[in-house]
């Protein structure tokens, strides 16, 4: 899927990715960028994965687009992200001819690695329910009390990252397992001790 191919994209374009617990802030990631550097992310590593990637490709949203800030830019992110992660032509036979509710969003959610919420963006961009229907959707999601926090039961594990640790050598030669910055210090440790 298109997704899976994103964390090699990002690894190989030479952007850094960091997971930090912001302090128990709820930002849920953030860019630096220094001329002559690769930008880093940071991501909250507390933040379910589907959150994490959603955020990633916000952060990547804004690497590409955007070199100054712009009014819009936040929402240019979000819907670069949506399509990233869930192109149109691609999602849409998943949703063709099926009515689109909660069990087929929790459905969904593992197999293209997103939230349930992202999907209803997607399907509603495939044309396969309109306005209405989207807000029916939401109002579900309220009241199963999902709308902030998706059923943990769907949670899937976050990807670790593979270009650092396979470009890193240890000493004797042997591949380490942790993730390095350019200077060759080791970064934090990976989301939920990964």
């Amino acid at each position: 899927m298109a997704a899976d191919v994103a964390e090699a994209r990002r690894e190989d374009a030479g952007i850094v990715v960091a997971h930090s617990d912001f302090g128990g802030s709820s930002i849920s990631g953030v860019t630096f960028s220094v001329a002559g550097m690769p930008p880093l992310v940071v991501l909250n590593s507390t933040q379910p994965a589907d959150r994490m990637r959603f955020t990633l490709g916000h952060e990547l949203g804004h690497i590409v687009m955007h070199k100054f800030p712009t009014p819009d830019m936040e929402n240019e992110a979000d819907q670069f992200t949506s399509n990233f992660l869930l192109p149109t032509e691609d999602v849409k036979p998943y949703f063709a001819g099926r009515k689109v509710d909660l069990p087929l969003l929790a459905a969904l959610k593992p197999e293209w690695r997103v939230s349930m919420a992202s999907l209803v963006f997607a399907a509603k961009r495939a044309g396969a329910i309109n306005e209405g229907q989207a807000q029916y959707l939401w109002k579900q999601f309220s009241i199963h009390k999902i709308r902030l926090r998706e059923p943990p039961e769907l949670d899937f594990a976050p990807e670790v990252p593979a270009s650092w640790p396979a470009r890193k050598k240890s000493r004797d030669g042997v591949s380490t397992s942790r993730s390095y910055c350019p200077e060759g210090r080791p970064l934090a440790d990976g989301p939920r001790g990964a």
